[in-house]
């Protein structure tokens, strides 16, 4: 009887060893589930570092031989030909797996029943090509975007009329559109389903993919040719619109760009079926009425672009630029009471806005262009009292690169329940890709720590083999995964006792206990280097070195990331405060002009309309009475009647 815990680690060894290294023995990055496929094929923003290999995986079986030993060993699904009906059991347990988000353990089951020699008979069927499928959609979610390609290239490979080459297609360009690497896998799209032969849906994922790539290069005209072959019925159609109305207001063709964006926005309300809808539609939707507002405000139409900004949703992540749009659009068109409604809703909504230095500053404007100038200089006060001493900060941390660890710190834990406020972090507008790329250097960093487990594995596997030859060799290999968990147990111990003087002298015991357990290690685990699974041992550990290569570039590619966000809130901040000192001067003159009117009126005997009222109530009253103004409401309908 086999034992189960052996079995699972050793396939996800196998599956480790597997991301290894591709179908032709070379490196290609990290294994199943490491989340940093997309890694691969972008260089480091931050210099000329590369993250991760480039190399092209090509269609066929993995290592063979590593599954036939497991099964030799007894380790692997069983022993013997396997039966359709064992197939769609294994495939019907996986997709449960992987609906539930175990994508581990799916993958792994799902890699016994499509590289197991047991299943070869039924590589024709359709339950076979649907493992296939599946097996490179739950890779795509593992993160293992090389891995999955060479699954899904055999399941196109199988031609236009499998059931299953559709969803094959589609997964492929969802895996382009994650990495970015729109052309590079075009051209292996291309290789493995030649366009002509492509299916209508196929054709329409084709024409999508080639334009995203055309408008990523700058090549605006080619890019809105392609976008126009994408059907109605293409799932990519609303984001076709959306690019082709961008490329429009590109070239200022803006007639052409608002029928582009108005077809997204208002046509599937005017028909029963217009065009395909999922849930990238209705973010679509949202970035299409900010672009409507924007091209209304470009063109001086601030009413409409009033009411496309209106149309926002409230649940939308677009309403705080569509609410400072809005008030900028009524701003500009001289609706100041409209304006400061807009910026009040702003404030009680997004208190803690990146938008809020620039928030401030159309408040005071707006107080500016409606003659209260005191209320100008509160407001810029209040601005320049809160904002300058940030904009010193961000130059420090700008200036010294030491103190922005701190900074990447405190902008992981700025979703965390319970953290402090931090206006810093709150105003800076990061890339998207940060956040992708700490998510890949999480995941890095926990496959990289089951790299000595998974070595300690094939020791074990290789002491099993030995037992009857060399005893000493054996015993010593079977003890290798309980040594690799040793350290990693002393390593967690160190981690943790790492702090101030109170704690020092556990830290420094902490420290000696692990080297004597990387000792143990030592001593158990040469082991496979010599036995039948040398090779992927060896595999493992390049596997470790290009782990360390790659978690360097990441790292390099998210601190560029934040130090060019911490640069541009640098000259936003400093813009701002300037525009802020030019505002007060414009405040102060306005003042000093209002007042000169004031004389000059009351020398030639006229009186304002705020002192009008004021003294023909003091003409009315006696010396020994006093005036006592209403201080209630009027509500305007009695108002009206009154009236």
């Amino acid at each position: 009887m086999r034992n189960p815990t052996r079995h699972c680690l050793a396939i996800l060894s196998a599956l480790a060893s597997w991301g290894a290294v591709d179908r032709t023995g070379r490196s290609v990055g990290v294994g199943v589930g490491v989340g940093v496929g997309e890694a691969h094929a972008q260089p480091s923003p931050a210099g000329n570092a590369t993250v991760g290999a480039a190399d092209e995986p090509r269609s066929g079986p993995p290592d063979k031989p590593l599954f036939l030993d497991l099964e030799q060993a007894r380790i692997g699904a069983g022993g013997g030909a396997g039966s359709l009906e064992e197939l769609r059991a294994g495939l019907a347990l996986a997709q449960q797996e992987l609906v539930a988000g175990n994508v581990h353990a799916a993958t792994a089951r799902l890699a016994t029943l499509v590289e197991s020699n047991r299943f070869a008979a039924f590589h024709a069927d359709p339950e076979f090509q649907g493992a296939e499928l599946t097996l490179g959609r739950a890779l795509l979610r593992g993160g293992a975007y090389r891995a999955a390609e060479g699954f899904l290239r055999r399941v196109l490979e199988a031609g236009s009329s499998s059931p299953f080459f559709g969803a094959g297609y589609r997964a492929m360009v969802d895996i382009a559109l994650e990495t970015r690497d729109e052309a590079g896998v075009l051209v292996r799209l291309d290789a493995a389903a030649p366009r002509e032969r492509l299916p209508t849906d196929a054709r329409n994922e084709r024409a999508y993919l080639s334009g995203k790539g055309l408008y990523g290069a700058g090549r605006f005209a080619e890019a809105a040719e392609a976008f126009a072959v994408v059907g109605r019925q293409s799932r990519f159609f609303a984001s076709a619109l959306y690019f082709r109305g961008l490329v429009n207001a590109r070239t200022r063709h803006y007639g052409l760009a608002r029928r582009n964006l108005c077809e997204i926005v208002e046509q599937a309300d005017n028909d029963a079926f217009s065009f395909f809808v999922d849930g990238r539609y209705w973010a679509i939707k949202d970035l299409a009425y900010l672009a409507l507002g924007r091209i209304a405000h470009e063109q001086g139409r601030y009413d409409d672009a009033y009411y496309f900004y209106f149309r926002v949703p409230e649940e939308s992540e677009r309403l705080p630029d569509a609410l400072f749009e809005a008030a900028w659009s009524m701003f500009q068109k001289g609706e100041y009471q409209a304006a400061r409604a807009f910026i009040e809703q702003f404030d009680r909504a997004f208190p803690s806005s990146p938008l809020g230095p620039d928030v401030l500053l159309l408040r005071a404007m707006i107080e500016l262009k409606s003659c209260r100038f005191d209320d100008v200089r509160a407001h810029l006060g209040a601005l320049v009292d809160r904002y300058a001493p940030l904009e010193a900060e961000v130059s420090r941390l700008i200036a010294e690169p030491d103190h922005r660890r701190t900074l990447y710190r405190r902008l992981l834990a700025r979703d965390a329940l319970g953290r402090e406020h931090d206006p810093i972090v709150e105003l800076l507008k990061l890339d998207p890709r940060f956040y992708r790329y700490v998510t890949y250097l999480t995941a890095l960093d926990r496959e990289a720590d089951a790299l000595p487990h998974e070595v300690a594995i094939w020791d074990a596997l290789t002491a099993a083999r030995a037992a009857p030859i060399d005893g000493a060799s054996a015993a010593r290999g079977a003890e290798a995964p309980e040594a690799a968990a040793l350290v990693a147990e002393v390593e967690a111990l160190v981690a943790d006792s790492r702090g101030g003087e109170e704690t020092r002298e556990t830290h420094d015991d902490a420290v000696d206990l692990l080297g004597r357990a990387r000792q143990v290690a030592r001593l158990a685990r040469p082991v496979s280097l010599g036995g039948p699974f040398a090779n992927e041992t060896v595999k493992l550990q390049e596997l470790g070195r290009q782990t360390r290569r790659l978690r360097a570039g990441l790292v390099d590619a998210a601190a560029g990331l934040a130090e060019s966000a911490l640069q541009d809130l640098d000259h936003r901040l400093r813009s701002i405060l300037r525009q802020a000192r030019l505002t007060h001067i414009d405040a102060v003159i306005g003042k000093k002009k209002r007042l000169e009117i004031e004389i000059a009126n009351l020398q030639a005997g006229r009186y304002s309309s705020d002192l009008f009222g004021k003294l023909e109530t003091e003409g009315l009253i006696r010396d020994d009475e006093e005036y006592w103004p209403y201080e209630g409401e009027y509500w305007a309908d009695e108002y009206d009647n009154f009236r």
